[in-house]
């Protein structure tokens, strides 16, 4: 039994050295919420295409890190489910423009809403390993809730417009918490490395 959790832990080691893709995510989302606020006159139908895209690239990225964390014993399964959700969302954007564009906001508000309950869950696992700034990653995930709800009834009551504000403002947070969560699973690498 001391054998198999030595394996494991040296498989551990390994796995989080792919870090750096959750950090790629984040910046690519970051910079999407700034193209929302720089480009508001944009056409919708261009604004779901970017999404579809930026939806797929999120969901391929999860799905690689968490095939290269294989070995991990918490937080694959929330990644690879999201990551197999939004590359399905992110091609039906893409592939479904028609009807992308009139549910933009239903899609988008369920994504980030998505996203809020993998970081709750990603932080409550990390938590569970004691790894520092795991609060965070849990705050960031109600918060991205909150955001997620408020793209959601935006249409109803304020109109498109105020959806966009809120979009980009999700996008923001979402890159943020994303590039928050690279540097926790960077300091996880980092104490696995010391260790050695």
């Amino acid at each position: 039994m001391n054998s198999c959790f030595i394996a494991q832990w040296e498989k551990s080691k390994e796995a989080v050295r792919h870090w750096w893709l959750m950090l790629v995510l984040g910046i690519v989302l970051f910079v999407v919420g700034i193209i929302v606020f720089v480009y508001p006159a944009q056409s919708y139908l261009g604004m779901s295409l970017l999404f579809g895209f930026v939806i797929l690239f999120s969901g391929i990225s999860e799905i690689v890190l968490s095939l290269a964390n294989h070995h991990l014993i918490t937080g694959r399964g929330w990644l690879l489910a999201a990551g197999i959700i939004e590359t399905i969302l992110g091609l039906f954007l893409i592939f479904n423009m028609a009807m992308s564009v009139v549910a933009l906001p239903i899609f988008l508000g369920f994504w980030l809403l998505f996203r809020s309950f993998t970081l709750m869950g990603l932080g409550g696992d990390m938590r569970s390993m004691r790894v520092s700034g795991a609060g965070w990653t849990i705050a960031s995930g109600i918060l991205l809730m909150i955001f997620s709800l408020i793209v959601l009834v935006q249409p109803v009551v304020f109109g498109m417009e105020a959806v966009i504000a809120w979009v980009g403002i999700s996008f923001l947070f979402a890159g943020i918490a994303a590039g928050i969560f690279a540097f926790q699973l960077k300091d996880v690498h980092k104490t696995f490395k010391e260790m050695q």
